[in-house]
C-alpha cells in the first residue's frame, strides 16, 4: 500500500515567521501533534507538540507571566523548528515511511511531491491501516 492512500491531505501549517503561541493554539484547537513549517509555499521544516513544550518557559519559574506571554508571543516558530525535515513521497510504500519513522524516531513524515507539500503521514495513521491489515487477515 502506498502513502498516498493513507495520508491527510487537508495540512494544517504555520509559516517559519509565525510566533510560537500561533504554533501552540493550532496543535490544541486542532487536536495536532505535528505541523509542517512553511516559508511562503515552501516546507523549510517540522514542529512537533514536544518542541514546543521543550522550547516554552515553565510558568513555575522565577519572572512575571508577563514575560512568560512575551516569550511566548515573540518567539518565531523558525528558532524552534526542526529544519529540513525527513520527507515521503505520496508513491512511497506504507513500510518504506515506517522505516524512516522508526529510523529517525519521529512520529510524522511530511508528504512531498515535486518539491510541493501535499500531506502529512502520522503513526497513527500507519497504526491504523496495520489495524485494518490485521482485522483483515483474522
Amino acid at each position: 500500500m502506498q502513502v498516498r492512500k493513507i495520508m491527510r491531505t487537508e495540512v494544517i501549517t504555520v509559516q517559519a515567521s509565525d510566533p510560537l503561541v500561533r504554533a501552540a493554539e493550532l496543535t490544541t484547537s486542532e487536536h495536532i501533534r505535528h505541523l509542517p513549517v512553511l516559508d511562503g509555499e515552501r516546507l523549510v521544516g517540522i514542529l512537533s507538540t514536544k518542541d514546543i513544550r521543550h522550547a516554552t518557559p515553565s510558568p513555575l519559574l522565577e519572572g512575571s507571566q508577563a514575560e512568560y506571554r512575551r516569550v511566548f508571543r515573540d518567539t518565531p516558530v523558525s528558532r524552534i523548528m526542526r529544519c529540513a525535515p525527513i520527507t515521503v513521497g505520496p508513491e512511497a510504500s506504507l513500510a518504506e515511511a515506517a522505516e524512516l519513522m522508526v529510523e529517525n524516531k519521529i512520529g510524522a513524515l511530511p508528504v512531498v511531491d515535486g518539491g510541493r507539500l501535499v500531506g502529512i503521514v502520522s503513526e497513527i495513521d500507519l497504526l491504523k491501516a496495520f489495524l485494518a491489515v490485521l482485522r483483515a487477515i483474522e
